[in-house]
C-alpha cells in the first residue's frame, strides 16, 4: 500500500496545486460579475461532494449520518441539498471516478506501483486534496489569508537582516557635506536582541516568498475539470470575454440590454472560449463558428440546467451526451438560432473594439431554417381545447387528475389553477406569468391590472413587453383578487411562490412546465402531435380578438408586441385601459362552467416551505 509519507506528499501536492487554480478561477469569476457569496457556496458544495466521493466511492450519497455531520459543520439545509445534487451531477456527467490517466500520472511521479489497492487509495487522496482546497473557501472569499501573513512576516525579517547603509555625512569638501564612498564590502549589521528575549532563542523560520511549500513536480493545469480563462500564448490582446463584458456592460448602462441578456452573452463567450481553447479574437474565423454550431447540435438538450455545465470542458459535455438517448441530444432550433444571433453580436463587439476576426461571413447560413410556417410560429389552441382543459380536476375538484396528494373535491389556488387561465385571457407569455410579483397587480384608478415590468425573478422579452393591461373579468369572477390578497396576508412577495426553484438560476416557468405538460396531455392527448404548446394560449387570445374585430394596434398593446403607431406611455392612460378591457371581454369564455371556489393556498405556501428537489419530493 501507499506509504504514509507518500500519501502525505500526494495530498499536499494536490491540495496546494488545486488551491492555486481556485485562486485564479475566483479572480476570473469576480472579474466577470459572479458574486463572492455564490463562489463561496459553490466551492463548499463541490468540496463536500468530493469529500464524500473520497470516503464512499462512486455510490456516494448524503444519508442521515452525512446530513448530521454537515449540519454540525455549519452547513444550512439548502446547502446540503445542493451537495446531494452536485454528487448526482458529477456522477451523471462521468466526472467520477477521476480520470485514470491523471491518477496514474500522480502515482508515477512518486514511483508508486499501479496495483488495484494503490489506485483506489490514490483516488481517495486525490479527491481529499481537491476537497481540502475547495473547503478552504474562507481563504478565497472572506480574506483570511494566513499565507499572506506569513509572507509579510518573512519579508519583514529579511528586511531587518539587510545591512544598514551609511547615511551620516563624514566629510566636508568645498564647504558642503558629502558622504564618504561606500566600502567595497560590509559586514551585516546584527539585529539587537530585546532584553526580554533569551539570546539562545532561535529566530523564527524564514519562508521565502519565491519558494512556496509545494511538491517537486507540479500537477498540470488540467488537474481538475475547471478550465482556465486565460490564454498565456499572447497577453497583448483583449479576450473575447473581456470584450463582451465591456461592450455588453455599456449596452446595459445605455438601457439597450438588461442584465440577463448580458449574462447570456458572457456565458456564450465563455463556452466559445472553452470550445476554441483560447480567447484571442484575432484567431477566430468563420470555420470556427461553423464548427461551434455543429458541436451545439451534439450537446444534451438539457445543457445549461446544471451550474456545472458552465465550467466543465466541452469534451466532458459531449461525453455526457453520448450516454443519452438520441431524443435527448441536440439543442432545439430556437436555441441554436439564439446562440447564432448572440455570436453575431459578439463578432460585432470585437470589431467595434478593434479586434477583427480573421474571417467572418455572418450567421445567416448557420441558422436553423424551418419550412412552411415562420420561425417560432405555433398552432393556436381551439376554444374546444380550452374547454377540455378547464374541465380538469384542477378547476372542478373531481376525484381524479393532476392534484397529487390532494383529497377529492378539494380545489387549491396555485400556479396550476391560475397560470393557464392568465395565459388564455391575458395572452401573456409563460415566463411573464410565472414570474409575477404581487406588487405588479395594481389598482389603477379603479381598474385592476397587470403591470409587466422587469424584476429580479424574470425579465421581459423586449421593450414592447413592458406594459399595463387590465385583469380580465373572468379571472376576477373566479377569485383572482382574493387570491392575491391571501398571499399578501401570508407574507409572500411572489404571485406563485411555490415555483421558486431550489437552484437560483432556474426560470420559474421551467418549474411550472412539468405540471403543465401533465395537464395538457390529459386534456388534449393530440396536442403534442399537433405542435401545441403553452405559447398556443397567446395565439388563441390574439386570433379570437382579431375575429371579433379588435384592431391590430390594441392587440399589440395587450400582447406586448412592437407597435410603432402608438406613442410610448399611452398604455397607462385610463381611457386606453378601459378600451383594452372591453376588447378582452370579447374573448370566448372556455372556463364558463368553472364555479368560483373559496380561495385555498397550498399548505407549503402557507408554511413558507422551500421547494423540494425532485429526489426529495419522490421520497
Amino acid at each position: 500500500m501507499i506509504s504514509a509519507d507518500d500519501a502525505r506528499r500526494i495530498l499536499t501536492k494536490v491540495a496546494i496545486t488545486h488551491s492555486a487554480k481556485l485562486d485564479r478561477v475566483a479572480a476570473a469569476e469576480l472579474a466577470y460579475g459572479e458574486s463572492a457569496a455564490s463562489g463561496r457556496t459553490s466551492d463548499i458544495v463541490t468540496g463536500w461532494a468530493y469529500r464524500l466521493f473520497a470516503a464512499q466511492g462512486i455510490d456516494a450519497a448524503v444519508g442521515e449520518i452525512e446530513h448530521k455531520e454537515m449540519l454540525a459543520a455549519g452547513l444550512e439545509t439548502q446547502t446540503i441539498t445542493l451537495v446531494a445534487q452536485t454528487i448526482s451531477t458529477l456522477r451523471d456527467i462521468g466526472a467520477m471516478p477521476p480520470n485514470h490517466n491523471r491518477i496514474a500520472g500522480v502515482m508515477a511521479e512518486f514511483g508508486i506501483p499501479e496495483t488495484r489497492v494503490n489506485v483506489q487509495q490514490a483516488e481517495q487522496l486525490y479527491l481529499r486534496g481537491m476537497a481540502a482546497a475547495l473547503l478552504d473557501a474562507d481563504r478565497r472569499w472572506t480574506g483570511l489569508r494566513h499565507d499572506d501573513d506569513l509572507l509579510l512576516q518573512s519579508g519583514l525579517l529579511e528586511e531587518a537582516r539587510r545591512p544598514i547603509p551609511q547615511s551620516v555625512p563624514v566629510g566636508i569638501q568645498n564647504g558642503s557635506a558629502s558622504p564618504a564612498p561606500a566600502p567595497a564590502s560590509a559586514e551585516p549589521v546584527s539585529v539587537p536582541v530585546p532584553a526580554t528575549e533569551s539570546p539562545q532563542t532561535p529566530p523564527p523560520p524564514v519562508i521565502s516568498p519565491a519558494a512556496p511549500v509545494a511538491a517537486e513536480v507540479p500537477i498540470s493545469d488540467d488537474a481538475d475539470d475547471i478550465d482556465s480563462l486565460t490564454d498565456i500564448e499572447d497577453e497583448s490582446y483583449r479576450s473575447l470575454i473581456d470584450i463582451v463584458t465591456a461592450a455588453g456592460g455599456a449596452k446595459v448602462t445605455l438601457e439597450e440590454w438588461d442584465s440577463k441578456t448580458l449574462k447570456q452573452h458572457i456565458q456564450l463567450a465563455k463556452l466559445f472560449e472553452r470550445f476554441l481553447g483560447h480567447g484571442n479574437p484575432t484567431r477566430v474565423g468563420q470555420k470556427h463558428l461553423a464548427q461551434f454550431r455543429d458541436i451545439l447540435l451534439k450537446f444534451p438538450k438539457n445543457y445549461g440546467k446544471s451550474p456545472r455545465d458552465h465550467v466543465i470542458s466541452v469534451a466532458d459535455i459531449l461525453a455526457r451526451a453520448e450516454k443519452l438517448p438520441k431524443a435527448e441530444v441536440g439543442l432545439t432550433k430556437a436555441t441554436i438560432n439564439r446562440h447564432m444571433n448572440n455570436m453575431a453580436n459578439i463578432a460585432g463587439m470585437c470589431e467595434a473594439y478593434g479586434y477583427f476576426w480573421e474571417s467572418y461571413n455572418g450567421i445567416s447560413k448557420l441558422r436553423a431554417r424551418t419550412s412552411g410556417e415562420p420561425e417560432n410560429e405555433r398552432p393556436s389552441f381551439t376554444t374546444a381545447d380550452l374547454e377540455a382543459l378547464f374541465s380538469l380536476p384542477v378547476w372542478t375538484g373531481a376525484a381524479t387528475g393532476t392534484n397529487d396528494a390532494i383529497q377529492p373535491s378539494e380545489i387549491f389556488h396555485d400556479a396550476r389553477y391560475w397560470v393557464p387561465l392568465i395565459g388564455a385571457y391575458q395572452g401573456a407569455r409563460r415566463e411573464e406569468i410565472c414570474g409575477f410579483r404581487l406588487d405588479e397587480i395594481i389598482d389603477f384608478h379603479g381598474i385592476w391590472g397587470f403591470n409587466f415590468i422587469p424584476t429580479e425573478v424574470r425579465r421581459l422579452k423586449s421593450k414592447a413587453a413592458k406594459r399595463h393591461i387590465p385583469v380580465h373579468p373572468e379571472l376576477i369572477r373566479l377569485g383572482f383578487l382574493e387570491y392575491v390578497e391571501a398571499l399578501r396576508k401570508a407574507g409572500h412577495v411572489l404571485l406563485f411562490p411555490e415555483l421558486r426553484a431550489v437552484a437560483e438560476g432556474t426560470p420559474m416557468g421551467d418549474v411550472f412546465d412539468d405540471e403543465w405538460q401533465k395537464m395538457k396531455n390529459l386534456a388534449m392527448p393530440q396536442a403534442k402531435a399537433e405542435g401545441k404548446v403553452f405559447h398556443s394560449f397567446r395565439h388563441w387570445c390574439n386570433n379570437e380578438m382579431k375575429q371579433k374585430g379588435v384592431s391590430s394596434e390594441i392587440r399589440k398593446d395587450i400582447l406586448g408586441h412592437v407597435n410603432k403607431d402608438v406613442n410610448e406611455g399611452t398604455y397607462s392612460q385610463v381611457a386606453r385601459l378601459r378600451l383594452m378591457r372591453r376588447c378582452l371581454q370579447k374573448l370566448p369564455r372556455p372556463s364558463a362552467r368553472v364555479e368560483p371556489a373559496p380561495v385555498r393556498l397550498l399548505p407549503q405556501v402557507l408554511a413558507h416551505t422551500p421547494r423540494q428537489t425532485r429526489k426529495q419530493a419522490n421520497g
